[in-house]
């Protein structure tokens, strides 16, 4: 669905939904000659919004703009600016809405034209009001700007000052909302700019603050379908920015699983492709090292076995099935190469330990130790590092403890110089203190690891 035939979902805004803004907006009756004489606005432009409200359908009134797309776009610019009724502004930005979503017309053209007369528009009067108390404004405001910067002429101009704080409104007030609807008006707006390639660098240029809200959305496949769709293609043109590859890669390596996730439970096929597209384009890394481990993750997230299961079914997109090809060819290849460590590292990279043979098996302490010695104990840096996590996860954190608790065991039965390292980095005084966590496996562990030290330090 295209933004110009984008229809406003029930919106719960301060007792009523975005419908009943736009309904109330085009009906409320607005005394255009008091409004006048309060100065509110001219008389020229209380003469022309009068024309316009007092047709009682919205054909006829985009008709009358129109007719005069430059006197209207000049009218409209001209009370934005001003410090109005919050019914003016709402009216003005409701006409808007209704005359850019129609295709072929000259509207968005006579609004960006302004722009020649006033550096400051259409944008910053639009910017400004994102900032409204009223949340009705807002969010009109929201799609008026991004109905006018994914228009094909303001496309090719440079916009960042402009669609920097629309990004924001999106990420901070709609993503991260708590309402379903407002999240689903967020993603709709979102894959809207993302669709012009010149937004994408922007959005990621922020993406430390902009992208987590998105990711949280994809993470828990929230909403309905629509709104899943639109969030897997959102994330889809990320993935075509080279720096997004290789942030999404390092920073969010869980995304592996949620893409295949996403593409074994999909109902629709459409999303199924954009999932494996996503995970297609994350391996576009000119690193092989850096490809190479990547693959391997892909592996252990069970893609092999997940690819062979989709290619069982039928499949009407044929593009669909080449991408699956490529996925199984591409896994494949790599498949003999994937070790115990490998699965070791992906468990750490995704900071989520699961007690895997690895854990438990002396035999992979013995033959790997030296990989954690490396870089002067960079591994063991990293598994610390879990014990002191910030997360609302509490069962993911207590897991975590208790089995790199139990690894630091292992590692100091095999090298038992890991005691001194840990005690550099100030892991000692992290597990002795895990001895009075609330969860019982922790402090066994922990205890456990505590008695090996202190018999060292004897």
């Amino acid at each position: 669905m295209s933004i110009v035939e984008l229809k406003f979902p029930q919106f719960k805004l301060e007792g009523e939904n975005i419908n009943d803004i736009l309904i109330n907006a085009r009906s409320r009756t607005i005394a255009w000659g008091a409004c006048a004489k309060a100065n509110y606005l001219s008389a020229s432009e209380a003469e022309c919004f009068k024309k316009v409200s007092d047709y009682g359908d919205v054909k006829g009134r985009v008709a009358l703009i129109l007719k005069n797309p430059d006197v209207y776009a000049k009218n409209i610019a001209s009370l934005l600016t001003k410090d109005t009724q919050s019914d003016i502004i709402r009216f003005v930005l409701v006409s808007m809405i209704d005359t850019l979503v129609l295709k072929g017309t000259e509207f968005a053209k006579s609004v960006l034209a302004l722009s020649h007369l006033d550096t400051s528009l259409p944008y910053e009067p639009l910017v400004k009001l994102l900032g409204s108390k009223d949340e009705g404004i807002r969010l009109c405001a929201a799609y008026v700007l991004t109905l006018l910067l994914t228009d094909e002429a303001a496309a090719k101009q440079g916009n960042e000052k402009h669609i920097g704080p629309l990004y924001g409104y999106i990420a901070s007030k709609l993503l991260s909302s708590g309402s379903m609807d407002y999240k689903f008006a967020g993603v709709q707006l979102l894959k809207e700019l993302l669709q012009v390639k010149e937004y994408r660098e922007i959005y990621w240029s922020q993406q430390k603050i902009l992208f987590p809200p998105l990711f949280k959305i994809l993470v828990e496949r929230e909403g309905e379908l629509q709104m899943k769709y639109y969030t897997a293609l959102s994330v889809w043109l990320l993935t075509f920015i080279e720096q997004a590859v290789i942030d999404l890669n390092e920073d969010y390596p869980s995304i592996i699983e949620v893409l295949y996730s996403i593409s074994k439970d999909a109902v629709k096929e459409k999303i199924v492709r954009l999932a494996i597209d996503s995970l297609l384009n994350l391996l576009n890394l000119s690193d092989p090292v850096k490809k190479e481990q990547v693959v391997k993750h892909y592996l252990l997230a069970s893609g092999l076995e997940i690819t062979k299961q989709l290619l069982e079914r039928k499949w009407a997109d044929s593009e669909l099935k080449d991408d699956l090809n490529t996925m199984l060819e591409i896994l494949n290849e790599a498949v003999t190469t994937l070790t115990t460590f490998d699965e070791y590292t992906n468990e750490l990279n995704t900071k989520t330990f699961v007690w895997s043979p690895s854990h438990k098996s002396e035999e992979f302490w013995y033959e790997n130790i030296d990989e954690f010695k490396k870089n002067d104990w960079k591994l063991l840096k990293h598994i610390v590092a879990l014990l002191s996590e910030k997360t609302d996860d509490l069962k993911r954190l207590y897991q975590n403890q208790t089995i790199v608790c139990s690894d630091i065991g292992q590692m100091i039965k095999q090298a038992p110089e890991t005691a001194r390292a840990l005690d550099k980095i100030g892991g000692k005084a992290i597990i002795m203190n895990l001895m009075n966590s609330p969860n019982s496996n922790v402090k066994y562990e922990a205890l456990r690891t505590t008695q090996q030290l202190v018999a060292l330090s004897l």
